[in-house]
């Protein structure tokens, strides 16, 4: 993304899946640099970051979000923002702490 602004000494993952964890290395890098806390944002609310979050929450991470810091699209069945405030509401105390 040409809007994401990134220093030269930061790591960048590709992934191919929803879940930033499968098959990639992410979960070795944050291993390796002693990360236990790890705070979300991204696209798409109802895949990949909710698989994500479910994932970390799953493998002892301490998870974090700012409310909003996930985006979508509408669908046939709920709005944008009636789907990142359905999914909030699930992860809120539950797989995460907002903060």
């Amino acid at each position: 993304m040409s809007d994401l602004h990134h220093k030269k000494n930061d790591i960048l993952l590709s992934k191919k899946h929803p879940n930033s964890f499968y098959q990639t290395h992410l979960e070795k890098i944050l291993e390796n640099l002693g990360i236990n806390n790890l705070e979300i944002c991204g696209a798409q609310t109802e895949y990949c970051v909710d698989a994500t979050i479910k994932m970390a929450h799953g493998l002892g991470y301490q998870v974090i979000m700012q409310h909003n810091t996930s985006s979508t699209f509408d669908n046939k069945y709920m709005t944008a923002e009636d789907t990142i405030n359905f999914f909030e509401n699930i992860w809120n105390n539950r797989f995460l702490t907002f903060i």
